[in-house]
């Protein structure tokens, strides 16, 4: 995956100059299909390079940071994409500081992973909702129809998709529990959640000792 980076993007930029030379018609046509193909499997390089780095190990940190922030830039981060306009709701409730001893960066990238999923898995005029709980536990819901419980218990295996049209690599929930394991945490998915008939939910548990609430 690091090797075809540089290639790849050379790739895209070509194809992206080609698309504004192009007049309108059949090759122009061509063209952005050949760059939708190459936009996935950036997506999968991408998807690749993070699940390499969750295979390594991190998870963990030295020392205790605030989640808080963190939460709220990535969440600000899909909120800033012009095709999620409207579409995320953040509910951090009172919160003070959430202090935990988790490395930040594999924490965003879980937290990411699994608000792209929610995004990509739910119809687009649906809110997707990032809520923190009580005990520091933080969830992630979207509507869909209810996800039955044998295609549930592997969503997290790799390369591992529910019944679904939608574009994706079928990395992203496993990606999150890797690294939500490395954190010493668990990742609770449930469908539908405890108190709707539809709809996903992915929790975040951080395991006590892991989770200093001040």
């Amino acid at each position: 995956a690091h090797e075809l980076r540089t290639p790849l993007a050379g790739a895209l930029a070509q194809t992206q100059r080609l698309l504004r030379e192009l007049p309108k018609g059949s090759a122009k046509t061509r063209a952005l299909e050949v760059q939708a193909a190459l936009k996935r499997v950036n997506h999968l390089m991408e998807k690749l390079l993070e699940l390499s780095r969750a295979d390594s190990g991190v998870g963990l940190a030295q020392e205790a940071s605030d989640l808080l922030p963190i939460i709220e830039i990535v969440a600000n981060e899909f909120a800033r994409s012009p095709g999620n306009a409207g579409r995320l709701r953040l509910d951090l409730g009172d919160a003070g500081p959430l202090m935990a001893q988790v490395d930040i960066d594999a924490f965003a990238i879980a937290l990411r992973n699994l608000i792209e999923n929610a995004l990509i898995h739910s119809p687009p005029e649906t809110t997707v909702e990032v809520k923190l709980h009580a005990g520091g536990r933080l969830s992630v819901r979207n509507d869909c129809a209810v996800v039955p419980a044998a295609t549930l218990r592997d969503m997290t295996k790799r390369f591992k998709r529910g019944a679904t049209d939608a574009e994706g690599s079928g990395l992203g929930l496993a990606i999150a529990a890797t690294f939500i394991e490395r954190m010493g945490g668990e990742l609770t998915l449930k469908s539908p959640p405890p108190d709707r008939l539809d709809g996903f939910e992915a929790v975040i548990s951080l395991k006590p000792g892991r989770l200093l609430e001040d």
